[in-house]
């Protein structure tokens, strides 16, 4: 489990988070129907989309406070992440006219997000805890 155990005022704040995380993934959900309709504003849609995916981010990263003290994020950690995002951001919105290339750059970041992560967490819990991993 990534969060400590001890603390005060965590759960509240762990329970009222959550609820931008949903309005950011209805963001995401409504955008899309928006990109892919010919008469939508594609500029205005494409934005809509980075700002339910911002929301949903910077509101999980807000809540990496939360964790075990080796699994807390740096500096470094929450630039590249922001940097990911400016860079899918920026070239979303140069290619805003073709929703096809947006939904894909949006991947793109989204993985280089997840593969961060997942390099973090797992390079952190090798080198200060006992991973449990069956797979690995």
């Amino acid at each position: 489990m990534l969060l400590m155990r001890k603390g005060e005022n965590k759960g509240i704040f762990l329970i009222y988070s959550h609820y931008p995380i949903f309005i950011g993934l209805i963001m995401v959900t409504v955008s899309m129907s928006f990109l892919v309709n010919p008469e939508a504003h594609h500029l205005f849609a494409t934005s809509f989309f980075y700002a339910g995916i911002g929301l949903f981010q910077a509101t999980v990263l807000s809540n990496g406070r939360f964790n075990k003290s080796y699994l807390k994020y740096d500096k470094i950690y929450y630039g590249l992440q922001a940097t990911f995002f400016l860079i899918g951001l920026l070239l979303s919105l140069l290619f805003s006219d073709n929703p096809t290339i947006v939904i894909a750059i949006a991947t793109l970041m989204t993985l280089a997000m997840e593969i961060h992560f997942t390099y973090f967490y797992m390079t952190q819990t090798k080198k200060f805890s006992t991973p449990n991993w069956e797979l690995f």
